[in-house]
């Protein structure tokens, strides 16, 4: 996360929760190809009105008609929000990620480069055709916060006003994946597109523990959601952070400190702490400082150093 984000989860003592309909990837949350039937009578619709029009034997059908009615104000499924009507499935399948909150973390076992460029910086990496002076401030300003799923669980303020769940998300082809009836309550919200596979993520979602939440195919009849996120308070951020790594300088930065640092020693030796972040580091180090979390703070590993002479091999060796 960038620095401005670290500071915010200090001074607020409490994890951002992003609603789910404001996340950029529009695949998440939703029913793939395969379950759109079980969720809507869209099709069956269709189906009716065609069959409805206006002919010489139209009357010939009136039972049928009546017959599939009946079925489709009938059929339901089981959703987020228990129970819904298929004829309101395509409006479900509209709002409900609005109803739902996620604070999501990578599960690796290592730093990840890819990470660190997408969500270590002001912008997500910054999408604007050219990279602008706001977002390249925040290059080499990030930082990763190490904790555990049981760290997080215990330490989250939760009370009956949400429902909770911690699952490792799985990654789907939207076309081909077909969850069970049983499933399409929650199963969609912990799956996301095979091309996000490499996140890994553990995702913690929340969503309001409300019985009157309608989703209607009437218009304007369906309950709207107007709370843009959730903050749960932490209740001790110094359990819940096991660690914080500092994030790698940026590239250019990088290559000017190398070069310098050859021509001074002409050897490697040393590099290692030369590409150590100490300007976030101090930042880090206060902020921590300020809001009493004592705990470990490390450099990046992407820092490594090649092994290109006997001192190098030396000095690593040990």
């Amino acid at each position: 996360m960038s620095l401005s984000i670290f500071e915010k989860l200090l001074s607020t003592n409490s994890l951002y929760f992003s609603r789910f309909d404001s996340f950029p990837d529009k695949l998440e949350g939703g029913i793939t190809n395969q379950n759109y039937t079980d969720v809507s009578c869209s099709l069956e619709l269709f189906d009716l009105t065609m069959v409805s029009l206006p002919r010489a034997d139209r009357h010939s059908n009136n039972g049928i008609s009546k017959n599939v009615i009946h079925e489709i104000n009938n059929d339901s499924f089981e959703g987020l929000y228990g129970t819904q009507k298929r004829i309101d499935g395509d409006n479900y399948l509209k709002l409900v990620s609005s109803w739902l909150y996620a604070s999501c973390w990578t599960d690796l076992p290592h730093e990840c480069q890819a990470m660190w460029s997408l969500y270590g910086v002001t912008g997500t990496g910054c999408a604007h055709p050219e990279c602008c002076v706001q977002c390249e401030s925040t290059h080499g300003m990030s930082v990763c916060v190490e904790t555990t799923v049981g760290a997080i669980v215990d330490n989250l303020d939760i009370n009956d006003e949400y429902h909770f769940s911690a699952q490792k998300v799985d990654y789907i082809d939207h076309k081909s994946t077909k969850f069970g009836k049983d499933e399409l309550s929650t199963r969609p919200f912990f799956s996301k597109a095979k091309h996000f596979s490499y996140e890994n993520e553990v995702r913690f979602v929340l969503w309001p523990n409300k019985a009157d939440v309608c989703f209607s195919y009437v218009r304007g009849k369906s309950t709207v959601n107007q709370q843009p996120y959730v903050l749960l308070g932490v209740k001790d951020m110094g359990s819940l952070i096991k660690k914080i790594i500092l994030s790698p300088v940026p590239f250019h930065v990088a290559a000017k400190i190398r070069e310098s640092h050859l021509e001074q020693y002409q050897s490697l030796l040393g590099l290692k702490e030369s590409l150590s972040n100490k300007t976030l580091k101090d930042k880090v180090v206060s902020l921590c400082k300020m809001n009493g979390v004592d705990v470990e703070i490390v450099d990046s590993d992407v820092n490594q150093v090649g092994t290109d002479d006997c001192y190098v091999y030396v000095d690593d060796y040990k």
